[in-house]
């Protein structure tokens, strides 16, 4: 049997590869390599990104929660955890990305979830826009660079489009030590956090406090020696924790509002996360807690063991 087209004829061998290639060329735009140009106009969502969270989560300028799809980066604002290794390095490399940049947003092609747990909206992103000076290329795909580059894991507990791509980028970032995978750098992290708590130990000594006993020190002035747990960047204050959970009584925060950000380190919140400091100033109470309001740049020093 043969078929006339264009008043050629074409064996049907041949008919099935023109109907190949045509099938690739209509979906390849599912192909994670694919630049994001040639169908940005007729797939793309595009949205601007206000605020980076961590490593695999963001907020759009308009409140809504976007949690990457098929990603997982390591911990640091989860308050049930201590931060995990290469944590800070995936939320820092993501906001370097897409904080205050339009991105690309689209769902799963098979939509099988479009919220997660948390009420968060799942999507893949694209970064589209020039490429600068050691930048990702032009319309790279966000959920797989970072897998590509070793800043998180492939999420592979639920069915998604690009599953096997993603275990695959996984498997090579790990055969070749990338960002998380890398051992050696890992254990010189853990040291040097292991250091950093030993150094907050020592409060109570150059007439410092613990942050357990700050309550005990309400209205007066005084200089709090501690680890930070945790932080956080609500957008309006930076908040420095010396426990996972906030909300534990014997918690200790320093707070830097937005106001006074410009006074201080760029990000503080990733600055001071993981280091012992002295904070000074006016101990307060609040919700039940002590705290002290940071407005000047000296009123917190990070403690080093060096002369």
């Amino acid at each position: 049997m043969y078929i006339r087209l264009k008043s050629t004829l074409i064996f049907p061998a041949a008919l099935s590869f023109v109907f190949l290639l045509l099938f690739s060329q209509l979906h390849a735009e599912d192909t994670p390599s694919r630049p994001l140009d040639s169908t940005v106009l007729t797939v793309c969502d595009f949205q601007k990104v206000a605020r980076v969270i961590d490593g695999d989560t963001f907020d759009l300028s308009d409140g809504t929660r976007i949690r990457l799809i098929g990603v997982d980066t390591p911990e640091v604002v989860d308050f049930r955890k201590d931060t995990r290794w290469y944590g800070m390095e995936a939320s820092k490399k993501l906001r370097e990305w897409i904080e205050n940049t339009p991105v690309c947003l689209r769902e799963d092609r098979d939509k099988t979830r479009g919220t997660g747990k948390y009420g968060r909206s799942l999507r893949y992103v694209w970064k589209y826009g020039p490429k600068g000076p050691g930048s990702a290329p032009k319309g790279f795909f966000v959920n797989a660079e970072l897998i590509k580059q070793g800043y998180g894991f492939a999420y592979t507990k639920y069915p998604f489009q690009f599953l096997e791509e993603f275990r695959g980028y996984e498997r090579t970032a790990r055969e070749n030590k990338r960002g998380l995978w890398d051992k050696t750098e890992q254990k010189k992290w853990e040291k040097k956090i292991e250091k950093n708590r030993v150094l907050a130990g020592t409060c109570s000594k150059e007439e410092t406090i613990c942050p357990g006993k700050a309550m005990h020190y309400i209205g007066q002035h005084k200089t709090v020696r501690f680890f930070v747990k945790k932080s956080y960047n609500s957008g309006k204050a930076v908040f420095l924790n010396s426990k996972n959970d906030f909300r534990d009584h014997d918690n200790f925060t320093a707070v830097i509002f937005k106001r006074d950000w410009k006074k201080f380190t760029s990000h503080a919140s990733d600055f001071y996360k993981g280091k012992a400091v002295d904070v000074t100033g006016r101990i307060k109470e609040y919700n039940g807690r002590a705290e002290i309001i940071l407005k000047h740049r000296d009123q917190i020093r990070i403690v080093s063991s060096d002369p």
